[in-house]
């Protein structure tokens, strides 16, 4: 990986980046008004050790255009120009940009693609611009460039726990006490893209739920006590508070008009699977804007949890946090 402070002139630079999804523990669902696609709510996250996204951007002044590979196809280049430009413009320059991406996560299946791919991809233009050596996942430039892109991205610049702020849309990392190891248990529960997308969904919700007021008046508090949680080592306090984020999420998204219902037959097997194991405090349940299954769970009960879930998933995957998005090589592959 090289960086320059101007890749015009002095022939082809690229970097390339790896980043892990993040799971919303505390959800993020809804828009502020507005085209700058900050959130109607905070949220706080866990970002994964495995799935996610590798990116390389090369700025070449031999291309005449842009051009976008994802998982070796050709893939729609309109977000992908529009983040480049928003760097090219930043850093002075002119010169195209080759991109390829791999993804080890279903895309548009509700397992936070989008956030590990903008955060890969928005680090890379960025260090292949010459825009920073270090690439601070900080840096608030940065940070609104992935933003615009998906607005779970930010977090995923971040390893670990990662909070965005609603009025400022910043991240930040949450530091969790000593001795709070936890696991995120994935069932997938059905295959394929979801039929509306989050920000469809977001859009219908606000318009037409008569819960989305609640929602968004109701969710500081969810904030608060999760950090709280997180600071204070307090694994129950934490999976009770996630839990109770995604349900109002979910009851918000069924009373949109139409319906807006992102479980399968596969989702509601898997939450009544992990039925013992909730009651006896060892996994708290969180679904996303899809249909699949995470159970949060302390690390040594991730092979029960694992093994819970199997007889009634697709796949299960189990994962662990993360680190931030980092610099790799290409011929390491996604993770």
């Amino acid at each position: 990986m090289s960086s320059v402070s101007n890749p015009a002139q002095v022939g082809t630079v690229e970097a390339t980046i790896a980043a892990g999804i993040n799971i919303a523990l505390v959800k993020y669902w809804g828009k502020a008004p507005g085209t700058d696609n900050r959130p109607a709510v905070g949220s706080l996250s866990l970002t994964l050790d495995a799935p996610g996204t590798v990116t390389r951007v090369a700025f070449d002044p031999a291309l005449a255009a842009d051009t976008f590979r994802l998982n070796e196809a050709e893939a729609d280049l309109r977000p992908v120009t529009r983040l480049l430009d928003e760097v090219r413009a930043l850093a002075g320059i002119a010169t195209r940009a080759r991109v390829e991406s791999r993804n080890t996560v279903p895309t548009a299946a509700g397992l936070a693609s989008s956030a590990s791919g903008f955060a890969a991809l928005g680090l890379a233009a960025w260090q292949a611009a010459g825009l920073g050596r270090a690439g601070d996942p900080l840096d608030r430039r940065l940070v609104d460039l992935v933003r615009r892109g998906s607005g779970s991205a930010p977090r995923s610049l971040l390893g670990g726990f990662a909070c965005i702020d609603v009025e400022t849309a910043g991240v930040h990392p949450v530091t969790a006490a000593p001795g709070l190891e936890v696991s995120l248990v994935v069932a997938l529960c059905a295959d394929g893209p979801k039929s509306v997308s989050s920000r469809d969904g977001m859009a219908l919700c606000a318009e037409t739920s008569p819960y989305y007021p609640a929602w968004v008046e109701s969710h500081p508090a969810d904030l608060r006590a999760a950090e709280a949680a997180i600071g204070a080592g307090d694994f129950t306090a934490l999976g009770e508070v996630m839990e109770h984020s995604t349900m109002k999420m979910h009851a918000c998204m069924l009373a949109s008009r139409p319906p807006l219902r992102y479980w399968a037959a596969g989702t509601l097997a898997a939450l009544e699977a992990l039925v013992p194991l909730r009651r006896d405090g060892r996994a708290y349940t969180t679904m996303d804007a899809g249909p699949h299954v995470k159970a949060l769970c302390r690390r040594e009960d991730e092979a029960a949890v694992a093994d819970a879930l199997r007889p009634v998933a697709r796949a299960v995957l189990i994962a662990r946090p993360g680190p931030a998005a980092h610099a790799t090589t290409w011929d390491a592959g996604a993770r």
